[in-house]
């Protein structure tokens, strides 16, 4: 797999994400409007060749970045959750990694 940033599409039924992206959605970047998704290994299909790919290594580093500035939290859907440190932000990335 590799992992890709990406922006949404416009289609006539609204915003969507590329066809080319297996998995997406993942860690959007309010200030430009990238998220974060796969795109699988050998796929005999179209795939821009000026996509932005990142290894795990830049993963957690473009997640700690945001993060600095819109920190994620330990309970995502509770805003008033407390922080993750860059440590658990780092962790939180390999484990989604990991998982696929």
């Amino acid at each position: 797999m590799t992992i890709i940033e990406y922006k949404s599409h416009q289609s006539p039924d609204g915003m969507k994400t590329p066809d080319f992206v297996m998995e997406g959605g993942y860690w959007d970047n309010p200030d430009d409007f990238t998220m974060i998704g796969i795109v699988p290994d050998g796929v005999k299909y179209y795939v821009p060749d000026t996509i932005v790919t990142y290894t795990l290594a830049e993963l957690q580093a473009r997640q700690r970045a945001i993060h600095a500035k819109y920190p994620m939290k330990k309970e995502p859907d509770n805003k008033d959750s407390a922080d993750m440190t860059d440590d658990e932000v780092n962790a939180t990335i390999k484990a989604w990694v990991d998982a696929r």
